[in-house]
């Protein structure tokens, strides 16, 4: 049996994922400039009226965000959703309807991003990838 050498594959093996991440990224930049947040949300791949339940400092001092269901729009569970436990996610304000399309851009870039860490019937949280982030107030969106 050929000896496999363990740092060309751990090598391939990063250059793969840094490829697949690459791939998720333009994939969803694509699909959050093309579409509104409320198609994203049928289709599974967004959450919207969101507030910030509790924020606190997770392992390596990442700040967790731990995000609930507006209970002025109805609290309870979460509606259907395709966010897992691992997913990158952005975390921004949410746009207004009447809002055009560079001004929806730029709240997106206001935003924070992280990975989702918890998964819950009536929350979601997030642990952001940057220390010192502005965390974005009022009704929220992933």
């Amino acid at each position: 049996m050929k000896q496999t050498d363990i740092q060309s594959f751990a090598t391939s093996q990063l250059t793969l994922l840094d490829h697949e991440l690459q791939a998720e990224l333009a994939e969803t930049q694509l699909l959050t400039s093309t579409h509104a947040p409320t198609v994203l949300q049928r289709a599974g791949l967004a959450l919207l009226n969101l507030t910030l339940s509790s924020q606190r400092t997770g392992f390596g001092g990442k700040t967790l965000l731990e995000l609930g269901l507006d209970p002025a729009v109805g609290g309870g569970d979460l509606p259907e959703h395709g966010l897992r436990t691992g997913d990158i996610c952005a975390v921004a304000e949410q746009p207004k309807g009447a809002e055009r399309r560079k001004q929806r851009e730029s709240m997106e870039e206001r935003g924070c991003s992280g990975v989702v860490t918890r998964v819950q019937r009536e929350a979601v949280t997030v642990a952001l990838d940057k220390d010192e982030v502005e965390v974005p107030r009022g009704k929220l969106w992933l």
